[in-house]
């Protein structure tokens, strides 16, 4: 079975890395989660995995071949599609529109890809003349999955589609994903709010600070391995002493001398 993956892979900004040594993989026909609180780097895994970001160390690979020098272009032609903020959409077109410029790699293909947009995503058909900006944001984020579908991907890389939807939205979009890894899509939703996908994904990379704290099927992780990205691994009372070194050990032996009755 084909996998997206990154190993061992430092990437980040203007030469300072956000990512230290972090492994990720998805493949077909399965929902990972990417959980972690805001600022753990998230986003970041997936600019690298869909070659938005170049590494400077480690691997990425796209079944079996090797992807790092790729440019995101041949990720997209591969079958590898980044949904994340600013959603990439037009907004002065209609969904109609929108989902042909999605579909320009296909185009011999656009009529049956679009009829199955539509048959996932009845709304879309029901709006397909309606300008993007009139949508609604729940409605605006399946466009913007729609769109990524028309290139018919392998794998879909959704940063944080949750983000200022609705409860009935998110359903909704949690929903579509469960259909889209049944027939075979394989799914890396990076997500700041554990509960929107832990009841769905089939495993989890949880993040902090840009490392893996924890990588595992969705049952083996506990609540310690979700709190220990969010609010820090250790209290302060859990931290050993400090060690004293040369004079002053020698010091605290002293004071310790003085005080003995």
């Amino acid at each position: 079975m084909s996998r997206l993956a990154l190993a061992d892979a430092f990437a980040g900004y203007v030469g300072t890395d956000v990512l230290r040594a972090v492994s990720v993989a998805v493949s077909e026909s399965e929902w990972v989660g990417l959980l972690g609180p805001n600022g753990a780097g998230k986003s970041t895994v997936l600019k690298a995995i869909t070659g938005q970001l170049r590494l400077r160390a480690g691997s990425r690979t796209v079944g079996e071949e090797d992807a790092r020098r790729w440019r995101p272009h041949r990720f997209a032609r591969a079958g590898v599609r980044w949904v994340g903020e600013p959603r990439p959409i037009f907004p002065t077109l209609s969904v109609a529109e929108n989902l042909a410029i999605g579909g320009i790699t296909r185009r011999a293909d656009h009529d049956a890809l679009a009829r199955h947009v539509y048959d996932l995503m009845p709304v879309l058909y029901d709006k397909r003349t309606v300008a993007a900006s009139q949508l609604s944001g729940g409605q605006q984020q399946m466009l913007a999955i729609g769109q990524a579908l028309m290139s018919e991907p392998r794998f879909l890389c959704l940063d944080e589609p949750s983000l200022g939807l609705a409860p009935a939205a998110v359903a909704a979009m949690t929903d579509l994903i469960h259909e889209l890894v049944a027939s075979g899509v394989g799914v890396l939703w990076a997500e700041q709010y554990p509960e929107v996908v832990l009841g769905h994904c089939s495993s989890v990379v949880v993040l902090s600070a840009g490392t893996v704290v924890r990588a595992a099927p969705v049952a083996d992780v506990t609540r310690s391995d979700i709190e220990s990205a969010y609010l820090g691994e250790r209290s302060y009372e859990d931290a050993p002493p400090p060690e004293t070194h040369g004079n002053e050990r020698d010091e605290a032996d002293s004071a310790r001398e003085r005080t003995r009755p």
